[in-house]
């Protein structure tokens, strides 16, 4: 009998922490947004022409000063270290750009020199959605747009190449309130699991009082108690003894027997199986206590009932259909 109010709480603070480490891996591209691009830049968080749902940096070395509409938005091709890739972004956000540009206008990679970097977000051709069809940012026409537009402009010149794979997006022009959503939430969510599992030691805690205070002579030697208790089954983890019923498996639990007015023994249908289960109810404003039953255990807890029933005038219902008297 396992009274280590640790061990019995671990399940929850390892979800705890598993949300935690899984909430801070979606917050880095929100973090990251925060940095300037130089920084990431530095740190080689560069984008590559390649997928990523990080924040990347690129360094500018040539745009093409008319950009490509549509209905939506508009996408300046820009040009850096690993080939070039349509932009959406406002006049507002590129305007420097354009400027340096027009100052030198035939020189190849007129912005290579100014130091010009960007905090830019990937999105790809398409994009996969689970439980919802696939998103599709790039279309056929308009890759065909963007091919004849990089080859309209001087961006083609020597061994440039245009990656129709995917677009980008200005930092400047993103929320970031869309980037730490998810990881706020999930770390929420941690939270209300932490407040769980400092509810559930505090409830170990009374019970383990209890139960000392019930069986003092057994409050060291609970296994002992195992082997002296009126009725035990090891396999079911629960005994009873002196009128007391002990649950002592994944629940703690302490229910005095006369007490115990009616026991439930039911199924619950999900998809392809059923989930059983029972349900005790109490004379008294206890909340009915309702646990699962492993399926293989089903035919050893009738023994233990019949019990019970030698103890109390409880009335049992059986919808597990194995025709119990």
């Amino acid at each position: 009998m396992n009274k280590n109010v640790f061990r019995r709480s671990l399940g929850i603070w390892l979800l705890v922490i598993g949300l935690l480490v899984y909430s801070y891996f979606q917050a880095i591209p929100g973090l990251h947004s925060l940095e300037s691009p130089q920084k990431l830049y530095k740190q080689g968080l560069v984008y590559r022409s390649q997928d990523s749902e990080d924040v990347l940096a690129v360094k500018v070395l040539d745009i093409d000063l008319i950009p490509v509409k549509t209905d939506e938005a508009q996408y300046f091709l820009i040009k850096h270290e690993y080939g070039v890739t349509a932009m959406k972004a406002t006049y507002h956000t590129v305007y420097s750009l354009l400027q340096m540009k027009a100052r030198f206008p035939n020189q190849d990679n007129p912005l290579e020199s100014g130091g010009f970097y960007l905090s830019v977000i990937v999105i790809p051709e398409v994009e996969k959605r689970r439980k919802k069809s696939d998103v599709v940012h790039i279309s056929q026409s308009f890759k065909q747009r963007l091919e004849e537009k990089f080859h309209q402009s001087d961006l083609s010149k020597g061994n440039s190449t245009i990656d129709l794979t995917h677009l980008l997006r200005s930092m400047q022009e993103e929320s970031r309130v869309n980037l730490f959503a998810k990881p706020v939430f999930i770390a929420l969510v941690a939270f209300f699991f932490t407040l769980k599992a400092i509810s559930l030691m505090f409830r170990l805690r009374r019970k383990f009082r209890r139960f000392d205070s019930l069986f003092p002579a057994y409050a060291s030697h609970t296994d002992q108690l195992i082997k002296d208790a009126d009725y035990s089954d090891k396999k079911l983890e629960l005994l009873v003894h002196q009128g007391i019923l002990v649950f002592y498996g994944m629940d703690f639990e302490i229910l005095p027997v006369d007490d115990i007015e009616e026991i439930k023994l039911f199924r619950v249908h999900r998809k392809s199986f059923y989930r059983y289960k029972m349900k005790i109810i109490f004379y008294s404003s206890r909340r009915p206590y309702v646990f699962e039953i492993k399926k293989s255990n089903m035919e050893a807890y009738y023994p233990f009932i019949d019990y019970l029933r030698s103890l109390a005038p409880i009335v049992v219902e059986d919808g597990w259909k194995m025709n119990y008297r």
